[in-house]
């Protein structure tokens, strides 16, 4: 069964994946790069590999086919797993992204738009009103690196409702907190996970796990071995919160804080 770790583009995923990757299946050793590949991508490049030999072409809309036939074989032998994603729990042509069949629990990471905005459009290269532009589309999509729909994101309020609403058992976090409390957020996420599957709680080895994908850890890694194959811009930036009070222009702020009203309150942003 899958248990998610879904959120909207630079909402600290990435930190929590690191996280979760060290302590349950490094035991707090030194951390490298090489845990995250313990909790991949979904769908990642073999998906779409697999798509491009069979039809010899990619077509998003064979994905969306395909979306939970994937998963099953990838849950197939195994009696949990985490898979990470961007896409919004949405359903296409009947198609819904995940089933109850394949999924037993939720690890949602939300972070205010406002910084969002100042980290994605680093993140795309773009600037700061096309970002938010993106955030606001309901079509908006995630692309591979060449540029090939990949997960369909929708907006950023639509990410966060779809998820919010799935029925299995689920813990929201905010990235606001991790960065305030991580002792108590990361111990929070693991009394989940032992109710859960019975992963076990051990405050020291949660403390040297944190400890271990600091940010600073993190960036200086990066530095010295590259984040990801062929990426060539610095994925770790800043990691911190409230950047938009400086960086982000007053009406474009006003423009999200407008269309994402409810869900920004909802999480005590506004």
């Amino acid at each position: 069964m899958i248990i998610w770790l879904a959120s909207y583009p630079k909402s600290g995923r990435t930190w929590v994946s690191s996280f979760l990757s060290n302590y349950i299946f490094n035991d707090g050793n030194e951390f490298s790069f090489q845990d995250l590949n313990k909790i991949r991508s979904f769908p990642s490049n073999v998906e779409i590999g697999f798509l491009k030999r069979k039809f010899g072409s990619y077509k998003f809309i064979d994905l969306v086919n395909y979306w939970n036939s994937f998963q099953s074989q990838i849950i197939k032998n195994s009696n949990y797993t985490f898979l990470k994603t961007h896409n919004a729990l949405c359903t296409i042509n009947g198609k819904s992204f995940t089933s109850l069949k394949n999924s037993t629990g939720l690890i949602y990471i939300i972070r205010d738009p406002r910084d969002i905005a100042i980290s994605y459009s680093s993140h795309l290269k773009l600037k700061l009103d096309e970002t938010v532009n993106l955030m606001l589309d309901e079509s908006g999509v995630e692309k591979t690196e060449d540029n090939i729909d990949k997960t369909l994101m929708t907006s950023w309020a639509n990410h966060y409702n779809s998820w919010k609403y799935f029925p299995v058992e689920k813990i929201i976090i905010k990235y606001e907190d991790l960065i305030d409390s991580p002792e108590k957020v990361f111990s929070k996420i693991i009394i989940f996970l032992n109710k859960l599957i019975k992963v076990k709680f051990n405050k020291n080895l949660i403390s040297k796990s944190i400890n271990n994908v600091r940010f600073e850890k993190l960036k200086d890694l990066e530095d010295k071995v590259g984040f990801e194959k062929n990426r060539s811009e610095e994925f770790f930036r800043v990691g911190k919160k409230e950047q938009y009070k400086e960086l982000l222009p007053k009406n474009l702020e006003q423009l999200l804080i407008e269309k994402f009203e409810k869900e920004m309150s909802e999480n005590n942003y506004i």
